[in-house]
């Protein structure tokens, strides 16, 4: 009875715990979205939602990748919540729902596809997830731009004259948000799946490429550079420096970095909507270009790393194998030996490499040139006794290996 009842407790207090850490991410969530809304509500169209950039679509796909569908009412509700905190209702009130849950709603189908039609993994361990990413997002943003802009336009509170151009002004942002926010906060605290693929922080590289973000950031926005957003090209020299040197991860942080720095600096340069939106498409530009080259890196890094670990593991196999192997180039000479074949051989490994098999044993050439077969090992101490021979080819990318197995025939 008693063990019953400490079984049952367990469980309730367990479920409690359960609760409130759910609703303490809830809660969260909800908190960050209307920081992100707050501070994104920048040079906005109208006192509407529509700004240069807008992180809460990024937050949104981001928060339910990593933790599930079952939180989708929570963007509903933390939009509504800014849309009272930080605009306070500044259109009328059905347009307003109407463009709002048209927009959750489209990230919430994103995340759905995410994890349901075209898996991914949250952790974007590869370029086919951050493709994947990009490809969703990309159809999804168009569909929820044109249904956001359109409730708007039909209640009137966008002129029809301004519908084209506020409608790119807002997809792009929306894209923006995503780029740089849903990689940053898929990948930021998660741990590695491989703790090979995590980059030694080096501090004096890591402050330089700081201060590479910096000068770049300087040079375009601390003269006239400013007003012609065509000539930003310097700032893609650090990030490609830290894509390239930190792979995935470390440019999202950079990108987020430079981000925030491109929003002080466009704050003060007072650029007009026409260069507004052109720095749009750069910085969408910028964000596609390094998060491609970070994951490209990461799964070039991976892959180098599964091929090392499948060349020791393999080395271990034949290294324990009681018989003896050996391979040979195309040439006929001796590439790698375990140690069972040092034994059987009477010979030590650093005097057979790179010399021919059929001069080191001319009684194995025949059987080793050909396909194997029962022949005479003789050792350096003079013992001569009978080995079977078996022999296999590999073609590798660039030359073709020959792999022989020789047992003790008792």
């Amino acid at each position: 009875m008693y063990p019953e009842r400490t079984m049952a407790e367990g469980k309730s207090m367990q479920t409690r715990r359960d609760w409130r850490e759910e609703l303490i991410w809830a809660a969260g969530f909800v908190a960050v979205y209307v920081i992100l809304d707050w501070l994104s509500w920048i040079q906005p169209y109208n006192g509407l939602d529509i700004t240069p950039w807008n992180p809460p679509p990024g937050l949104i796909l981001a928060f339910l990748l990593r933790r599930g569908l079952r939180y989708f009412p929570l963007p509903f509700l933390a939009a509504l919540v800014s849309e009272a905190v930080v605009r306070h209702f500044s259109a009328p009130l059905l347009p307003t729902l109407s463009a709002n849950v048209i927009e959750c709603g489209g990230y919430v189908l994103a995340a759905w596809m995410l994890r349901r039609l075209w898996p991914i993994d949250p952790r974007l361990t590869s370029l086919k997830d951050v493709t994947h990413l990009i490809g969703v997002v990309f159809v999804i943003s168009l569909i929820t731009a044109s249904g956001f802009i359109g409730s708007y336009s039909l209640a009137d509170v966008i002129p029809a004259d301004d519908t084209a151009t506020v409608w790119l002004r807002f997809w792009i942002g929306d894209m923006i948000g995503v780029t740089i926010f849903t990689p940053l906060f898929l990948t930021i605290g998660q741990r590695e799946p491989n703790p090979g693929l995590k980059t030694k922080i080096s501090v004096p590289v890591s402050i330089a490429q700081g201060v590479g973000i910096l000068l770049a950031l300087w040079s375009v926005f601390g003269g006239d550079l400013a007003q012609h957003p065509q000539l930003y090209y310097p700032l893609f020299v650090p990030l490609v420096w830290v894509g390239a040197w930190h792979g995935l991860q470390g440019v999202t942080v950079a990108l987020f970095a430079t981000q925030v720095g491109m929003i002080v600096a466009i704050q003060e340069a007072h650029l007009d909507t026409e260069a507004l939106t052109e720095v749009q498409f750069f910085l969408l530009a910028l964000s596609l270009t390094c998060l491609l080259l970070g994951s490209i890196v990461t799964e070039r890094r991976r892959a180098r790393l599964e091929l090392r670990d499948s060349q020791l593991q393999l080395k271990a196999v034949v290294d324990v194998s009681s018989d003896g192997v050996l391979t040979l180039d195309e040439l006929g000479r001796v590439e790698t030996v375990n140690p069972a074949f040092e034994w059987l051989s009477g010979r030590a490994a650093a005097q057979m490499l790179g010399l021919p098999a059929d001069q080191l044993f001319p009684s194995l050439s025949k059987a080793i040139g050909g396909k194997g077969g029962l022949c005479a090992l003789s050792r350096p101490d003079g013992n001569v006794f009978e080995v079977e021979v078996a022999v296999g080819e590999a073609q590798l990318s660039d030359r073709k290996v020959r792999i022989a197995s020789i047992r003790h025939k008792d």
